[in-house]
């Protein structure tokens, strides 16, 4: 990788305008910029392309409010590089509450609020009205929708040894 030219700057990563905010919010609680200054610069920064975008927003500032990247420089070494892939997510850890982020899985309380909805204002309309094709398709629709994936998400985690909800209590 080629160093950066000295006239013109590296492309900013989404990080880096944060931390620009962050010191720029620094400065006004510091009462380093008032109300209007803040708000103009802090919008100048989230449409910065470069890092040279960035200098003239900290140069009346003192040092500690610049961001790392211009007070270091951009050099081969610090420069931003992009990553090929993001970070694999964390799998479940059956001794942890953690999430398995690879397969979440269906959210068992969502397709339960679901159902009783679909219960609540289509099933016992139905049920009263008495006619047995309007029956037979909320129970159609309710299975398809609701017990379905419901019956399917517990066998799920029943074959791959998961308990419970969110939170496990151990026995014993």
């Amino acid at each position: 990788m080629t160093e950066p030219t000295p006239g013109r700057g590296y492309r900013l990563s989404d990080a880096e305008r944060d931390e620009a905010l962050l010191h720029l919010r620094t400065a006004l609680q510091e009462g380093r910029l008032d109300l209007d200054e803040h708000e103009r610069r802090s919008e100048t920064a989230l449409h910065a392309i470069t890092d040279t975008d960035l200098r003239p927003l900290f140069d009346d500032l003192p040092r500690a409010l610049w961001p790392a990247s211009m007070v270091d420089g951009p050099t081969a070494e610090n420069a931003p590089v992009p990553s090929k892939s993001p970070a694999p997510p964390a799998e479940r850890d059956d001794d942890h509450d953690e999430v398995d982020r690879k397969n979440p899985g269906r959210n068992v309380g969502a397709l339960m609020g679901w159902g009783g909805f679909l219960l609540l204002v289509w099933g016992v309309p139905t049920f009263i009205g008495g006619d047995i094709t309007s029956i037979a398709v909320f129970l159609g629709v309710f299975c398809l929708i609701v017990i379905g994936p419901l019956v399917g998400q517990i066998a799920y985690n029943r074959r791959h040894g998961k308990r419970g909800g969110p939170r496990e209590i151990d026995e014993g």
